[in-house]
């Protein structure tokens, strides 16, 4: 789910029409599936701190978009990983991997013009 107050909120301290907006989108849909891939890379390697580190990072960029239930998602795997509860966290990542494509999809549809 996109919270499109943010994005509101987003373009108005921007001052922008859009293009910053639709910049950010596309940042988001390219890094993101980075930022997935790189947690998984660290749970299949059971590192701790880049698996931390990882969700951390989809929970901050998720959140500053808007991206309700991926930041949640990213949230839960971050605890997971910081309890280093890595059997939990293969369900977590699978989870937050479908809520971040979910979002992806959602900004593609969004008007940010």
């Amino acid at each position: 789910m996109i919270d499109e107050n943010v994005i509101a909120v987003l373009k108005e301290s921007l001052g922008d029409d859009g293009t910053i907006i639709q910049q950010l989108i596309d940042l988001y849909a390219t890094d993101s599936p980075k930022m997935l891939a790189g947690a998984a890379t660290a749970l299949e390697q059971r590192d701790i701190e880049t698996l931390a580190r990882s969700a951390h990072s989809l929970k901050s960029t998720s959140a500053s978009m808007g991206a309700t239930t991926a930041t949640e998602a990213a949230r839960a795997l971050e605890v997971l990983a910081k309890q280093g509860d890595f059997a939990n966290a293969v369900a977590a990542l699978e989870h937050l991997k479908a809520e971040v494509t979910t979002a992806i999809a959602a900004f593609a549809r969004l008007k940010v013009g």
